[in-house]
């Protein structure tokens, strides 16, 4: 990819040796502060965009989360959901918190007692009974060592030995129709004598309507765990508030059926506990929970007649709680698409500009406007937002035009695939994850026309959109095994917008394991032009943010960056390093500054300072890599300057990073350039070289 380069001139480090080419372009882009900004933001927009679509309702489609976050992602602490485990390791906070609220189902032991005896078991019931908390529950109480969930596309007569860990409970969330039918008592032997080996136990889900092979596997497959009545299971999660009792809390429990799903029975208990609280208006929950609730909802909606009231219902559903300007401008552009199908004669569809106040929508509506402020590259500045008063509209809405309105989810559909190649993280993140939340319904129109299109158009704008629109399919038990077969196939595509797509995607998926992921993208960068480096760069950038396991995604680097790799394999790690060191910064206790996180990651962990010190000896060293290497040591410096507490925990790591590569002489001679350089970090240089001294160099 990249042309030789030469090393940096000690005397002007800052300035480059030759003319800008496509690698050297891609290593300013890493260490550029609004590229990191921008990234940290689109990250943000997500986790933001996500919780203004499905409000605190989020668990209830997509199960148990865990949150394990390195870097700074600005706005993600408060607006973070979690990431959703769909593989890899449960955390233990998850098992515990199911542990304290599990109530058994009349079944219970008996199912508990077969899978201690047959190790393997498949459930296959409905969604909603408790099937997989009840998963859990067993395989923690079972297996000592934790609970590990299977990657969406593991093949379960392929697991081997090697695919397992001793005394370990094993998931899998969702069993593909092709696989169920295949299954047979001697595959399911196999494998019960391998989890026997190992000490451990394994589940399968199986939706309700795949067929298995009853005569051959019937005897471990569970269709039934039982009945919990509601009252009992509020009751549990309920412990010690005092509200069941109440009149009005009896008349919403009256109402629930039995197979209500039990997510639903935990949303409920949590709005109860605000209830107690004084938080939440119990009016607001009856009106949730009742069977009437639906009927006015779809009341409701009808009674959006006007054009251009229905669009900007349909836009605020799209873009809750963003600034009333972006609904409003998004709803225009609806209105638009309607009345080209409503009213043909294009000379019938003037609009009238002062017959209907923005305050009047907003009240028709069933929604508020509220003060706020956004982040932006100058700074933080008020706005107006938009918001419905029902956190569960958003969803509800979109959920009902796909359901319900044939003709107008062809038109939504056009609306949200031009949203998608507008700049503005806001706007394509918001349409690609309404996108997402409408492909529950209906993935296969939703990926032909909204997600595949937008990842092949070629545009950066639509690519992150279609990234955005797999984030919520890949969250979903059903569909996240689906998103596994749409990124290998990207991958391995002959187009290099939809390889380039699936780079970009890799690092935010939950729908693969890390190691999965890494796969993938090892296979991406032996081919990788300059551009689709990048976005493996940024996608492992991605992981080391996003996982608990940031050591294998460090080994990975590790791997590729051997000098006996592909030259294209070993600069696109060498990049992702350059990429890392820019974009990712964490928040230190006593720290004045966001340190660089592989500072921080280096200072508190041996096993990855190992690491990180040998990824930047390679860089150093790498003819092509070493300039812009060396001026983001410069950059760390210039953190130490403003951050005394950085300095000593920096001045180790760029010893350790000269005694591994032989470079101690130069990386000193580049410190004490930056010393004397006009308005340089003279005071961390100081430091560093003080540190050097003591240590002989």
């Amino acid at each position: 990819m990249a042309e030789d380069g030469e090393t940096a001139e000690a005397e002007k480090p800052e300035e480059p040796q030759q003319e800008a080419d496509p690698g050297q372009d891609a290593q300013e882009k890493a260490g550029d502060p609004e590229n990191a900004h921008k990234w940290r933001k689109r990250s943000s927009e997500v986790d933001i965009a996500l919780q203004a679509l499905v409000g605190g309702t989020a668990n209830l489609f997509f199960g148990p989360t865990s949150v394990g976050q390195l870097g700074d992602r600005g706005q993600r602490a408060n607006h973070h959901l979690g990431v959703v485990v769909r593989s890899g390791p449960v955390p233990r906070q998850v098992l515990d918190r199911i542990r304290e609220c599990y109530v058994e189902p009349p079944h219970y032991a008996m199912v508990k007692q077969k899978l201690m005896s047959a190790q393997v078991l498949l459930f296959q019931m409905r969604s909603g009974t408790g099937r997989t908390t009840t998963a859990l529950r067993l395989l923690d109480q079972l297996c000592a060592a934790g609970v590990r969930k299977l990657d969406p596309d593991a093949t379960l007569k392929t697991l081997q030995d090697k695919d397992l860990e001793e005394n370990h409970g094993y998931l899998l969330e969702s069993l593909e129709a092709d696989q169920a039918r295949e299954l047979q008592a001697f595959q399911i032997e196999r494998l019960g004598r391998l989890m026997d080996e190992k000490g451990a136990r394994l589940i399968v889900i199986v939706d309700e309507s795949t067929p298995l092979r009853f005569h051959d596997i019937g005897d471990l497959v569970i269709s039934d765990l039982g009945q919990v009545p509601p009252e009992r299971l509020l009751q549990r999660h309920l412990s010690g508030v005092a509200v069941l009792e109440r009149p009005e809390v009896q008349e919403i429990i009256a109402e629930l059926t039995d197979d209500i799903p039990r997510r639903e029975l935990a949303q409920l208990a949590e709005l109860l506990k605000e209830v107690a609280e004084e938080r939440t208006d119990l009016n607001a929950v009856k009106e949730r929970f009742s069977r009437a609730g639906e009927a006015n909802f779809i009341e409701w909606f009808d009674r959006q007649t006007d054009i251009e009231q229905r669009a900007f219902v349909i836009a605020l559903a799209v873009f809750n709680d963003e600034p009333v300007q972006i609904v409003s401008q998004a709803a225009t552009l609806l209105a638009d698409h309607i009345k080209a199908v409503e009213i043909p004669r294009r000379v019938d569809r003037a609009r009238q500009l002062f017959t209907l106040p923005l305050q009047r929508r907003i009240t028709d509506a069933n929604a508020e406007l509220v003060d706020d402020t956004v982040e932006t590259i100058f700074g933080t500045v008020p706005v107006r937002k938009a918001r419905f008063r029902d956190e569960r509209y958003p969803y509800r809405v979109l959920q009902l035009i796909c359901g319900q309105y044939d003709q107008a989810h062809e038109v939504v559909r056009g609306w949200l695939f031009g949203l998608g190649g507008i700049p503005g993280e806001q706007i394509r993140i918001r349409a690609g994850m309404a996108a997402g939340l409408l492909s529950l319904q209906d993935f296969p129109s939703i990926y032909e026309t909204l997600i595949e299109p937008w990842a092949a158009i070629g545009d950066d704008n639509a690519r992150w959109a279609a990234v955005a629109a797999l984030t919520i399919p890949g969250q979903h038990p059903a569909l996240s095994r689906v998103v596994c077969e749409v990124l290998k196939k990207w991958s391995r595509s002959h187009d290099p917008e939809l390889r380039t797509t699936a780079a970009q995607a890799l690092g935010s998926t939950s729908a693969m394991s890390t190691r999965a992921c890494l796969r993938l993208l090892r296979q991406l960068a032996r081919y990788a032009d300059w551009g689709i480096a990048y976005a493996v760069g940024e996608s492992v950038t991605d992981l080391l943010a996003r996982v608990d396991d940031r050591g294998a995604v460090l080994g990975a680097l590790v791997r590729w960056s051997r000098d006996d790799e592909h030259p294209k394999r070993r600069e696109t790690a060498l990049l992702a390093v350059l990429i890392a060191s820019s974009y990712l910064v964490v928040s230190v206790d006593g720290g004045s500054e966001k340190w660089p996180a592989l500072v921080w990651e280096a200072e508190n962990d041996p096993e990855r300072r190992q690491q990180i010190v040998r990824l930047y000896a390679r860089m150093l060293l790498a003819a092509e890599f070493n300039r812009r290497g060396y001026l983001a040591l410069r950059d760390w410096v210039k953190v130490a300057q403003k951050d005394t507490s950085m300095r000593e925990p920096l001045a180790r790591l760029l010893f350790d990073v000269g005694d591994e590569s032989g470079e101690l002489d130069s990386i000193r001679y580049y410190i004490e350039y930056w010393r004397d350089e006009h308005d340089g970090p003279a005071d961390a240089a100081r430091a560093m070289l003080r540190y050097f001294k003591q240590r002989g160099a």
